[in-house]
């Protein structure tokens, strides 16, 4: 069985929650329902998912507790400490999800997918990718960041599969990684200019980008190629709001 710490933290300031008068996304009301509510209703419909650990405000978070049978943990001041907080009241035995709250159209057939494509577990970290054009099929419109490899155009999904015996050690690269990802310069020191140069170029491969993964995150890595573009599509600005207005009735 595998247990979850989902992600449902107070982040900065943005359009999207201003104009929802809100400050945590996850509590934005998609057609009567609050956006984490759909996130844990396909979680909880997975047969292979076990405990379930929320991470975010206690008093939003509490009401949730009878309806999902969650633990609810208080947050951190960022996003590493909130999956260690997560991690901490589960202490999983086995490899475990790290779920971001804000995607709403998540299935559980994404799910189960993507876990079916981790066995047998052998390395620590896992992380979906979804092709452009089938994210583009399914929802046209919306606005994803992709990255051109030598077998296609990918987004990545916003949940990943961890090794528990590796998460501690790896916590600090990992919050370096989220620091540097929007200073470009400052990142190429990290990854190297080649491997950047043959990402511009698209020369770079899912394998060479896998193999890249120990040295900066101390973990072996693999990227899973996921059919369902639910699984990466979020909820950051305001249009994507309404293109889930639209879709969850």
């Amino acid at each position: 069985m595998i247990d979850v710490v989902v992600l449902a933290g107070t982040g900065k300031e943005t359009p999207l929650t201003v104009g929802e008068n809100v400050k945590n996304k996850a509590f934005i009301h998609i057609n009567g329902r609050a956006m984490l509510s759909y996130t844990l209703d396909a979680l909880r419909a997975v047969t292979a998912i076990d405990r379930i650990a929320v991470v975010g405000p206690v008093e939003q978070l509490s009401p949730l507790i009878d309806e999902y049978g969650i633990l609810v943990v208080a947050e951190g001041g960022n996003i590493t400490d909130n999956i260690d907080k997560g991690f901490a009241a589960l202490q999983p035995k086995q490899h475990f999800l790290i779920v971001s709250a804000d995607i709403p159209l998540l299935t559980p057939t994404s799910v189960e997918d993507f876990l079916a494509k981790c066995s047998p577990y052998s390395h620590d970290f896992y992380y979906p990718i979804v092709s452009k054009e089938n994210s583009e099929k399914s929802y046209p419109g919306v606005t994803r960041t992709y990255a051109r490899l030598r077998e296609g155009t990918f987004t990545g999904g916003n949940l990943f599969l961890m090794n528990p015996g590796k998460l501690e050690e790896s916590l600090p690269r990992l919050l370096r990684f989220f620091e540097l990802r929007k200073s470009p310069l400052k990142l190429v020191s990290v990854l190297g200019f080649s491997f950047i140069v043959k990402l511009v170029s698209k020369r770079l491969s899912i394998t060479e980008v896998e193999m890249r993964i120990p040295g900066l995150l101390g973990l072996s890595g693999k990227a899973v190629i996921s059919s369902y573009p639910e699984i990466g599509t979020d909820v950051d600005k305001p249009s994507d709001l309404e293109l889930m207005k639209k879709l969850l009735i």
